[in-house]
C-alpha cells in the first residue's frame, strides 16, 4: 500500500487539494447554523377549542396556561361558510337548497322572495346561506366580492336576518363549490386570541379555480393585518397560482414583509409539503424559508408511550425535530388519549384529549431545559442566511475527486504511473465539463462521486494493508495485534470521512438544509462500496495472496506483450477441464448457500436504508436511552455493525481466516458508507453529524474489542482442542 501511494503522489496530493476545498463551503454551513439556534411554537387554535371543550377550563384559560408558558403565536385557518354552519354560536348557516327544500316545513324559515328562488332553482349545485345577523351578512358578502371574481348572488334581508342565494357564476363555478370558499378569519377568534396576546397565523386553503389574483390579493391583505412572521400555504395550489399577477404579489408580500415561507414536514419525516412554484418562489425571496414539524396524530397519541408515563416521548419528538432534522417551529397540537384511533381517515371530531395542564407544562419545559444547554432560544425564528459556494471550489472538489477515483483504479489493477498519470487528466477534464455543462446537477453528482470514492478507497485499501501485514507478520501476538488493529481501524474511518467532506460540502446550499432538494443516491452509495469490496477482497486474498495471480501471470505473459489475450483463453479453456475434487464441490456448495444467505441480509439492508418513520417501539426506547444519555445518539448501524465488524475484519485476517473476514469485511463496509451517509443528511447540523458519528466510533470499537477478545479466546479454544500448536 505505501508504494501505491508513494508511485501516486501527485494523485493524492491533488486529492488533498480537492479536501482542503470543501472545507470552505462546510464553514460558512456551520457558521451559519450556529448562529440560526432558535425555535418557537405555534398553537393550533382548532385543537385547542377541540380539547378545552372536553375540559372544566374555558378557551380563554388554556389560552392563558399556555401564554404563561411563553407561547405566544396562534394558527388559526380560514372559515368557510359551510364551516362556520357547522361551528356553534356563529350566526351563519349554509347548505345546497335540494338539502334545505328537503326539510319538512322548510318555508317556515325563508320570506316569500327566497322561498321563490329555491323553487324556481333547477341547479342541484345552487347553495343558500343565511345569515342571523347584520353583521354577519355583510362579513360573508364582503368576502365573497373580495375574493370572486365576477361575483353574482341574490340577497335579501329580513330584519335582522340576511339570505344569500348563489347559482352558477358567470366564470362556470357552481354555487355549492362557493360553499368551500375560505372567507377570512372569524371576527370573534381574532378577537379572542388578541385580548390573551396572541400572534395570529391566518391558514387559508386554496382551491382550483379560485385561486387566482383577486383570491391573492384579498389574503395578502389578511397576511398584512396580522402581521405573520410566518407564511404557512395550504390547499391544492400556492396563493394566487392560477395568475401571473397572483404570483407576483405573493412574492412581493414575502419580499417586503420579511415573512418566512413556512415548509411543514411530511408525514414519514423525509421532505416538506410542496406545490409547484415552490422552489422558484424560494428563489425569488432568497430562500427564506423555515421548516415547520406538525404534530401529526401518531405524534399527539404517545402519551405514556414506549414505558413512559407521560408526554415525554411527543418531547423526544420535538427535540429530534428540531435538533436534528433542523425544524424551527413546532406546530403544536394537544395531546390525544392513547387510544384513540389515529389512523388517516379517522374522525378526529371524535378524539379525546388530556386536559390535565401539568401534562403540558411539562412536556413544553422539558424541551427547553435539553435545548438551553445546547444554545437554542425560543423566539421568532429567523431565516437562515448563507453564501452559495462558488463555482471555483466546486471544480478544485471535482478535481480532488477525479484523483480520487483514479486512485481508486490503481488499487484495483495496479497500473503505472505514467497511465494514472493520463487518467487524472482525461478524469479531471471530465469533472470540470460536467460543473460548466450540467452546473445544476453538478453538486448531485460531485457529492455521489465523494460519497463512493472513500468508503470505497478505505475498503480495498485496507485489504491491501492486510495482505502486507499478514506477509510481514504471519502470526503476531494479542498485544500487537490489537494495537494495529486499532491504529488500522482509526485509518480506514478517517478516509472514509474525508468522503463525508466532499460529499456533504457539494450539497452545503439552503435547497439541502431546507430539504426542498433531497439526496437521492442512498442506496446505490451503498451498493457499489460493497460491491467493490466484495472484488477487492477475492482479488486480493484468493486471487494474489494464493499465488493465481503468478500463476496466470507465467501462463500468459506480462502487460504489454503481444498475443497475451490469446494465451490467456487457451489457459482457461485448459482450467475448465481440469476435474473438480469432492472436497471442493462440497466447498463450493456451502459458500453458494452462504451467498445466498447474505444477500437475503443485504436485500434487507438496502430496504431499511433511508429515511422512514417507521420504527418499532423497542428500538425508539433504545434510542431514547441513548438520546438522554449522550444527548445526541450515534447510528446504530455503525455502533453495533459496522466498526465491531472492522476490528473483527483485521483480527480474522491477522489469524489467517479466509471465509470469515470477507463476512466481516461486508459489515465493516456498511460502516465506512454509514459515515458519509449520516453527513448527507444536510437538513442535520454539521456539527451533530459529527458528534453522532465520533460517539458510534467510540463506542462501536469498545464493543469490537470485546468481540475481538471473545473471538480469540473461541480461537485458541478450537486451536487448543484441534490439537494445533499453541499461539504465540
Amino acid at each position: 500500500m505505501k508504494s501505491i501511494l508513494k508511485k501516486d503522489r501527485i494523485l493524492v496530493f491533488v486529492a488533498l487539494l480537492g479536501l482542503l476545498a470543501s472545507l470552505a463551503p462546510l464553514a460558512a454551513r456551520t457558521k451559519a447554523e450556529q448562529s440560526n439556534r432558535y425555535y418557537d411554537y405555534i398553537l393550533d387554535y382548532s385543537s385547542l377549542r377541540y380539547m378545552a371543550s372536553q375540559s372544566t377550563q374555558s378557551e380563554g384559560e388554556w389560552l392563558d396556561r399556555f401564554a404563561s408558558l411563553g407561547i405566544d403565536k396562534a394558527t388559526v385557518a380560514e372559515a368557510t361558510a359551510l364551516g362556520l354552519s357547522g361551528s356553534a354560536g356563529i350566526p351563519i348557516h349554509a347548505m345546497t337548497v335540494k338539502t334545505a327544500t328537503g326539510v319538512f316545513g322548510w318555508e317556515s324559515d325563508y320570506p316569500d322572495e327566497v322561498i321563490g328562488w329555491m323553487r324556481a332553482s333547477k341547479d342541484v349545485s345552487d347553495a343558500i346561506i343565511c345569515t342571523d345577523t347584520a353583521e354577519a351578512f355583510d362579513w360573508v358578502m364582503d368576502a365573497f366580492n373580495a375574493r370572486v371574481e365576477n361575483f353574482t348572488a341574490k340577497t335579501c334581508c329580513d330584519g335582522e336576518k340576511g339570505f344569500i342565494f348563489l347559482s352558477q357564476q358567470p366564470d362556470g363555478l357552481k354555487g355549492e363549490k362557493l360553499l368551500n370558499l375560505r372567507l377570512g378569519i372569524w371576527p370573534d377568534i381574532t378577537a379572542l386570541l388578541e385580548e390573551h396576546g396572541y400572534q395570529i397565523v391566518p391558514r387559508t386553503e386554496t382551491m382550483k379555480d379560485m385561486n387566482g389574483t383577486r383570491f391573492a390579493q384579498a389574503y395578502i391583505e389578511v397576511l398584512e393585518q396580522y402581521a405573520s412572521p410566518y407564511f404557512m400555504n395550504n390547499g391544492d395550489e400556492l396563493i394566487g397560482y392560477e395568475s401571473d399577477e397572483g404570483r407576483e404579489l405573493l412574492t412581493q408580500y414575502l419580499r417586503e414583509s420579511g415573512a418566512s415561507l413556512a415548509m411543514v414536514e411530511q408525514n414519514d419525516q423525509s421532505q416538506n409539503i410542496t406545490w409547484p412554484g415552490t422552489v422558484e418562489l424560494l428563489n425569488s425571496i432568497d430562500y427564506h424559508g423555515i421548516r415547520v414539524f406538525n404534530e401529526w396524530g401518531y405524534i399527539q397519541n404517545r402519551y405514556a408511550y414506549c414505558g413512559y408515563t407521560g408526554p415525554e416521548e411527543i418531547t423526544n419528538s420535538f427535540f429530534r425535530a428540531i435538533v436534528e432534522r433542523n425544524c424551527k417551529v413546532i406546530w403544536l397540537k394537544m395531546i390525544l388519549e392513547p387510544d384513540n384511533d389515529v389512523s388517516w381517515d379517522a374522525d378526529q371530531t371524535e378524539w379525546t384529549y388530556i386536559t390535565d395542564p401539568a401534562a403540558y407544562e411539562k412536556m413544553i419545559l422539558d424541551l427547553d431545559a435539553r435545548l438551553e444547554p445546547m444554545g437554542y432560544t425560543r423566539t421568532t425564528v429567523p431565516p437562515m442566511e448563507m453564501e452559495t459556494p462558488s463555482a471555483a471550489l466546486h471544480i478544485v472538489q471535482g478535481i480532488g475527486t477525479a484523483a480520487l477515483l483514479v486512485l481508486l483504479f490503481d488499487l484495483f489493477f495496479l497500473v503505472s504511473r505514467r497511465t494514472s498519470l493520463l487518467l487524472l487528466v482525461l478524469a479531471a477534464l471530465g469533472m470540470t465539463g460536467l460543473a460548466v455543462l450540467k452546473p445544476a446537477s453538478y453538486p448531485l453528482l460531485l457529492s455521489m462521486a465523494g460519497g463512493i470514492v472513500m468508503p470505497s478507497i478505505a475498503a480495498v485499501g485496507l485489504c491491501r494493508v492486510m495482505l502486507e501485514k499478514r506477509r510481514q507478520a504471519p502470526r503476531p501476538g494479542l498485544g500487537r495485534l490489537l494495537g494495529d488493529a486499532a491504529v488500522t481501524a482509526l485509518a480506514a474511518i478517517a478516509t472514509a470521512l474525508c468522503g463525508s467532506l466532499l460529499a456533504s460540502a457539494a450539497l452545503s446550499q439552503l435547497s439541502y438544509i431546507l430539504e426542498i432538494d433531497l439526496y437521492r443516491g442512498v442506496k446505490l452509495m451503498q451498493l457499489i462500496p460493497i460491491g467493490l469490496f466484495a472484488l477487492a477482497y477475492l482479488l486480493v486474498f484468493a486471487y494474489e495472496e494464493t499465488g493465481a495471480r503468478d500463476a496466470v501471470l507465467a501462463h500468459v505473459g506480462p502487460r504489454g506483450e503481444k498475443g497475451r489475450i490469446k494465451r490467456f483463453n487457451a489457459y482457461f479453456a485448459e482450467l475448465m477441464k481440469t476435474p473438480m475434487q469432492l472436497g471442493w464441490f462440497l466447498a463450493v456448495v456451502v459458500i453458494a448457500v452462504a451467498a445466498v444467505f447474505l444477500l437475503a441480509v443485504f436485500v434487507y439492508y438496502i430496504y431499511r436504508t433511508g429515511n422512514s418513520a417507521t420504527t418499532s417501539s423497542a428500538e425508539l426506547a433504545f434510542r431514547n436511552f441513548l438520546e438522554n444519555t449522550l444527548v445526541i445518539r450515534p447510528r446504530t448501524k455503525e455502533m453495533i455493525v459496522g466498526w465491531p465488524m472492522l476490528l473483527l475484519f483485521i483480527w480474522s485476517l491477522r489469524r489467517g481466516m479466509k471465509f470469515l473476514p470477507m463476512v466481516f469485511g461486508l459489515g465493516m463496509t456498511i460502516g465506512l458508507v454509514s459515515v458519509v451517509n449520516t453527513f448527507l443528511h444536510i437538513r442535520t447540523p454539521f456539527l451533530i453529524s459529527l458528534l453522532r458519528t465520533g460517539w458510534g466510533v467510540l463506542f462501536g470499537l469498545l464493543i469490537g474489542l470485546a468481540f475481538v477478545l471473545l473471538g480469540e479466546l473461541i480461537y485458541r479454544a478450537v486451536r487448543h482442542f484441534c490439537g494445533v500448536e499453541k499461539h504465540v
